[in-house]
C-alpha cells in the first residue's frame, strides 16, 4: 500500500519509531483548572519520557475538564462519543464497545497504569466526576498497556488534592424527574498532607420505557509529602450502578418479510422487574521518589474490584410486519465477582551525551485477574413465543431458581508480566529519536461455559518513532509498532484460538497554533492484524469465533485547544477503510467518515456568558441480520448546545440541550440487534465554586 510505503520510508530516513502510551502524573503539583479544550502545555500525563501532545509521535486527543463541564459528559459512555476518532457501540443501555480506526478499544488505563481489559465489552455506567481529564492516544500502544492493539488507549487522568483550599457544588435537573448532585472539595490538612474528596449521585430516568439509572459516586484521595524527595499518594473510589429496565438484546431491525421496522424511540424489549446493579471499588497507592536532580523511582499499585448482580430478559427473532407475533426470549440470571491487581514500578530520568539531554525509563509490570461468573437460565426450553404486546414489558418474572439444573458459567485467571523501557534520543535541538520495547508473558487458565480456556503466549514489542520540528511550531513525525493481542475465544472446534498479531504505523504532521494554546494534527495511519477473531455462532451454548485478517488505512485531521483567546475548540475527521484478504470491505456497522466538532465561545460583550454547541456527523453503517437480510443506517448528525451565564464570581447557571434536532437513530449496528439514541433532550444547572 501507498502509506505503507510512506510509512516506512519515513521510518527508515529516521532509523527508528514509536508507539506511544498514556502516562501517570509524576510531580506533585497542585492541579489547575485547564479552560481550553485539549492539552496545550507541557505534561507528564503523555508518556513516561515527560512529552507534550505536540511532542508524542502520535495522534492524541485529550478531553479537558473544561469540555466534560460545559457539555454535562458526565459518563465515560458521552465522553468518548465527543471523543474525535471514536465511536461509542451502545448494543444495548449498558453494554458498549468503543472502537477508533477500525478496531475494538481494549487498552485502558488509569493515570498511565494499564487495566487489563478481560470483559472486551464496557458494563454498565462510568461517571466522569473522579476525573480531571481523558486522554486518548491512537493507534498501538502496547508499551505500558501490556496489550498493543492498533485502536487507541484511553487514559483516564483521575483529580489530585490542591494546595489551596477550593471546590464546586453543582446541582443538575434533567428531563423525566431526572437529577444529578456533584460535589468536590480539595485543600491542604497540614502542610505536608493534602486531600480531595469527589462526590455524586446521579439518578435518571430514561426516554426509554421501564428504564431506570441510580448512579452513586465516591472518590478520596491523600498524598503527603513524607520528606523533601518522597511523596505518597493513596485513593479510593466507589462507583454503584443499579439499573432498572436493563435491555438484554435489543430491538428487531426488520420483519420477516425483509422490509424495516420503525418503532417509537422509547419501545424497549425489558420487563421492569429486569435489573441490572454493577459495583466498581478501586483502591492505589503510588509513591514517587526522588533520586538526584534529574531521575525518580515510582511504584503505582491498583487493585479493582468488579460486582455484578443481574436478572435480564433476553428477546430475540424476526416479528411477523402485521402481527408483531415471532420474538422469543428467555430469562437469565447472572452474577459476577472481578478483581485485578496491578503493579507498575519505574525509574525515569535524563542523562547527557554528546552535548544534548536525552530521556530514559524502564520498569516492571505485573497484572493478575481473577474473574469468576455464574449464569442461570434455562437454554433447553427458552421461553414461549411472545405476543403481539411484547413491548409492553408484560412477561412475568420467573423464579431463576428453577434453572438451577442448567447452571453454567466462567472462570478466568490471567498473569501479565512484563519488563519495558523506553528512550528519546535528541539528535539535535530540531531532532529527535524514540526507541522502545516491552517483553510480556500472558499466561490464562480456567474455562468458559465448559470449554477449557488455558492458553499461554510471550512476545517482545519493539517500537520506534522520529519526530523533526522543521519549523517553528510545526513538526513532521512518524512511528511504528507491532501488534500482539492475547485472546481467551475458542473456534467452534473449541480449540483456543490463540494470539491476533500485525503492525501499525503512522506518519503525520503536528502544528501549534494561538502561542502553544492550541495543537492541529494531520496524520495518516496504516494497521494489519492477523487472526483477529470474529464472532462466528453459538455451538452448544458457547461462542466461538475464527481468526480473521484486516487490513485498516485511513487519514485524520484533529484541531484542539484555544484558536482564539475568546474560543476554544476541538474538531476531528477521521477516514478508515477497512478491508479482509480479498479486498471486501468488513467491519461496516464502523462509519467510514466521521466528524466531530465542539466549541465554546466566550462572548466579549457578556463576558459573564459563554456559549457553544457541537456537531458529530457520521456516514452510512450497514450490517447483516442473522436472517441473512441487509441492514443499514443512513448518515445523520447530532447538534447539542449549551449556555453559561455566571451570576456572580461564585454562582453558574447553566442549559444544556442535546439532540437539538431530534434526530432518530439506532445507536449502534454492532450487533444484529439495536435500540434507538435519545431524542431531544434539556438539562439545567446551579454551580456554587469557592
Amino acid at each position: 500500500m501507498q502509506l505503507q510505503r510512506l510509512s516506512l520510508a519515513a521510518l527508515l530516513a529516521a532509523s527508528a519509531a514509536q508507539p506511544v502510551f498514556a502516562q501517570t502524573n509524576d510531580e506533585p503539583v497542585p492541579i489547575e483548572v485547564v479552560n481550553v479544550y485539549g492539552e496545550p502545555e507541557k505534561s507528564s500525563t503523555a508518556t513516561k519520557l515527560d512529552l507534550s501532545v505536540y511532542e508524542t509521535p502520535q495522534t492524541v486527543t485529550v478531553i479537558s475538564r473544561t469540555q466534560i463541564d460545559d457539555f454535562a459528559l458526565d459518563n465515560i459512555n458521552d465522553l468518548l462519543r465527543y471523543t474525535p476518532g471514536v465511536t461509542v457501540e451502545s448494543v444495548e443501555t449498558d453494554r458498549t464497545y468503543f472502537t477508533a480506526r477500525g478496531f475494538d478499544i481494549v487498552n485502558f488505563q488509569y493515570d498511565g497504569v494499564g487495566v487489563p481489559f478481560s470483559a472486551g465489552l464496557s458494563q454498565g455506567h462510568q461517571d466522569t466526576a473522579v476525573f480531571e481529564q481523558v486522554e486518548v492516544v491512537k493507534g498501538a500502544a502496547g508499551l505500558i498497556t501490556g496489550l498493543a492493539n492498533p485502536s487507541a488507549t484511553i487514559n483516564y487522568i483521575r483529580k489530585r488534592p490542591t494546595a489551596e483550599l477550593s471546590g464546586y457544588v453543582s446541582l443538575q435537573a434533567g428531563p423525566e424527574s431526572s437529577y444529578r448532585l456533584e460535589a468536590d472539595v480539595s485543600g491542604s490538612i497540614t502542610d505536608r498532607v493534602r486531600a480531595r474528596v469527589v462526590m455524586a449521585k446521579d439518578d435518571s430516568e430514561s426516554y426509554l420505557d421501564r428504564n431506570e439509572n441510580d448512579n452513586s459516586v465516591f472518590y478520596g484521595v491523600i498524598e503527603g509529602d513524607i520528606t523533601d524527595t518522597t511523596l505518597l499518594t493513596l485513593g479510593y473510589s466507589q462507583n454503584q450502578n443499579d439499573i432498572r429496565g436493563s435491555l438484554s438484546g435489543a430491538l428487531p431491525m426488520h420483519y420477516t418479510d425483509g422490509s424495516a421496522t420503525d418503532y417509537d424511540v422509547d419501545t424497549s424489549t425489558a420487563p421492569d422487574w429486569a435489573f441490572r446493579d454493577i459495583e466498581r471499588r478501586q483502591t492505589f497507592v503510588e509513591l514517587r521518589q526522588q533520586l538526584g536532580t534529574n531521575w525518580s523511582f515510582n511504584a503505582h499499585y491498583t487493585q479493582n474490584d468488579i460486582e455484578q448482580d443481574s436478572e435480564l430478559f433476553y428477546v430475540y427473532g424476526t416479528p411477523e410486519r402485521e402481527t408483531e407475533i415471532g420474538l422469543l426470549g428467555f430469562a437469565s440470571g447472572y452474577r459476577a465477582d472481578e478483581k485485578q491487581k496491578v503493579l507498575d514500578v519505574f525509574i525515569n530520568g535524563t542523562f547527557p551525551l554528546l552535548g544534548q539531554e536525552h530521556d530514559l525509563v524502564f520498569g516492571y509490570n505485573k497484572a493478575d485477574i481473577d474473574l469468576v461468573g455464574q449464569s442461570l437460565y434455562d437454554h433447553v426450553n427458552g421461553y414461549p413465543v411472545l405476543g403481539s404486546d411484547w413491548a409492553e414489558g408484560n412477561t412475568p418474572r420467573p423464579d431463576l431458581q428453577v434453572y438451577d439444573t442448567f447452571t453454567d458459567g466462567s472462570q478466568d485467571n490471567q498473569e501479565h508480566e512484563s519488563l519495558y523501557f523506553a528512550t528519546r534520543l535528541n539528535l539535535l535541538d530540531s531532532l529527535s529519536v524514540l526507541l522502545g520495547a516491552r517483553q510480556m508473558e500472558v499466561t490464562q487458565g480456567g474455562y468458559s461455559y465448559g470449554v477449557n480456556a488455558d492458553t499461554y503466549a510471550d512476545e517482545t514489542v519493539p517500537y520506534y518513532g522520529f519526530t523533526w520540528a522543521f519549523l517553528d511550531n510545526v513538526s513532521l513525525y512518524a512511528s511504528y509498532s507491532e501488534v500482539f493481542t492475547p485472546q481467551s475465544f475458542v473456534t467452534p472446534e473449541f480449540q483456543p484460538l490463540g494470539v491476533a498479531q500485525g503492525d501499525n504505523s503512522e506518519v503525520g504532521l503536528k502544528v501549534q497554533l494561538n502561542d502553544g494554546q492550541a495543537t492541529g494534527t494531520l496524520a495518516f495511519f496504516q494497521s494489519e492484524q492477523s487472526n483477529l477473531g470474529e464472532y462466528v455462532g453459538r455451538v452448544d451454548g458457547v461462542n466461538t469465533y475464527l481468526g480473521k485478517t484486516y487490513d485498516s488505512e485511513g487519514a485524520e485531521l484533529e484541531l484542539s485547544g484555544a484558536v482564539t483567546d475568546n474560543l476554544n475548540m476541538s474538531f476531528g475527521y477521521t477516514w478508515v477503510d477497512i478491508t479482509d484478504t480479498t479486498g471486501a470491505e468488513v467491519r461496516t456497522y464502523v462509519p467510514r467518515n466521521l466528524v466531530k466538532l465542539a466549541a465554546a465561545y466566550n462572548v466579549p460583550m457578556l463576558p459573564k456568558l459563554v456559549v457553544g454547541a457541537s456537531v458529530n456527523w457520521q456516514d452510512t453503517v450497514s450490517t447483516t441480520s442473522d436472517a441473512g437480510v441487509p441492514v443499514s443506517q443512513s448518515s445523520y448528525a447530532l447538534l447539542d448546545v449549551f449556555a453559561r451565564y455566571k451570576l456572580t464570581d461564585d454562582v453558574a447557571l447553566a442549559l444544556n440541550v442535546s439532540n437539538l434536532t431530534d434526530e432518530k437513530y439506532w445507536n449502534s449496528l454492532y450487533w444484529t440487534q439495536a435500540y434507538y439514541g435519545a431524542p431531544l433532550q434539556a438539562s439545567a444547572s446551579v454551580t456554587w465554586s469557592f
